[in-house]
């Protein structure tokens, strides 16, 4: 992985330190109950300000194509854009340290209560609240959209055929990804370079 310090970006912040990265993202990690994405929103645009609502975007499709966690794709790219290597090392360590000490010990205690109904009603009251989460990082990020170069009715379709095939069908993304998201980006190229030619 190529350091990527010097990268452009039109946030008004950014981390001070690997350090920084460390800690911000190991709290960040720490809210992400059953919605890694919602927060990461939420704490790196609206919160830290290291991202605009464009640039998550922008990685966030990245991190969804790549294969593996998205969020750890996702953490791992804020990292090295602005420290190299060591800021990726660190975001990533950061992400997965005390969370991961932590659910080891949920588990174990999970184990032992797992038919207790005070732990199945709460299990089921996170749930819920982490598919709110989820819809409103979705609907601000659907908002961004709207100045897409693709268009909205493109995006729209797209949206609508993903979550049909995918959300309703079951149909795995490793199929959906190449007959949706292929065509996509071709449209959205021969967009850029139409814009591109009007301005010229």
């Amino acid at each position: 992985m190529t350091s990527t310090a010097k990268y452009k970006t039109s946030s008004p912040n950014k981390p001070k330190s690997c350090w920084d990265l460390f800690c911000s993202f190991t709290l960040m990690a720490m809210q992400a109950f059953g919605g890694s994405t919602a927060i990461a929103q939420q704490f790196l645009v609206d919160q830290k300000k290291w991202l605009t609502q464009s640039e998550f975007l922008d990685l966030l499709t990245v991190s969804q194509v790549l294969p593996g966690p998205n969020i750890m794709i996702l953490t791992i790219m804020v990292g090295d854009r602005h420290f190299g290597w060591r800021g990726a090392l660190a975001s990533f360590l950061g992400m997965i340290t005390l969370p991961a000490t932590l659910m080891l010990s949920v588990f174990v205690f999970y184990q032992q209560y797992a038919e207790n109904k005070w732990v199945s009603d709460a299990l089921v009251g996170m749930a819920a609240s982490a598919s709110g989460m989820v819809a409103g990082a979705a609907m601000k990020l659907l908002y961004n959209c709207k100045e897409n170069t693709i268009t909205p009715p493109v995006w729209i379709f797209g949206l609508v055929i993903t979550f049909i095939t995918v959300g309703v069908l079951k149909i795995s993304m490793v199929y959906i990804l190449p007959i949706v998201g292929i065509p996509l980006s071709f449209w959205a190229w021969y967009r850029f370079i139409k814009e591109r030619s009007a301005q010229s």
